[in-house]
């Protein structure tokens, strides 16, 4: 197995938060279809307000990035907005949900591992 460069470093703990990302979306997308449709615009407009300030955060790295002439802001933007993505999507399903089971989390945990696992050794170590 040849070593990882820090490139494939980011890119791996990247695509663990893009996979919790999308794991969350198609639980919260499951769980807003189950909700009355009056109630489907709330569940949306909480999902953007919980997306809100991880991308605040993301624009204002960028901007002292350009601002500073820093060279590694894209690294820190390849990771930053995939776990903003997660965060707002794991903020906007504790909101959703009525009550939080340490189940449901284990369960969707050990996806998002078994899944970007797959994903990393297919584009890194195959």
């Amino acid at each position: 197995m040849p070593p990882l460069d820090p490139i494939a470093i980011v890119e791996a703990i990247a695509t663990v938060f893009w996979t919790y990302a999308a794991i969350g979306a198609g639980e919260w997308l499951w769980r807003v279809r189950r909700t009355e449709a009056s109630s489907h615009i709330p569940h949306v407009t909480d999902l953007i307000a919980n997306l809100v300030p991880a991308m605040i955060a993301l624009v204002v790295i960028v901007l002292a990035g350009a601002f500073f002439g820093l060279p590694t802001v894209v690294v820190v933007i390849a990771v930053l907005f995939p776990a903003g993505l997660a965060f707002g999507v794991h903020m906007s399903l504790n909101d959703l949900r009525d009550t939080a089971h340490w189940q449901g989390e284990v369960l969707r945990l050990a996806l998002v591992l078994i899944v970007a696992a797959v994903v990393i050794w297919y584009r890194q170590l195959r």
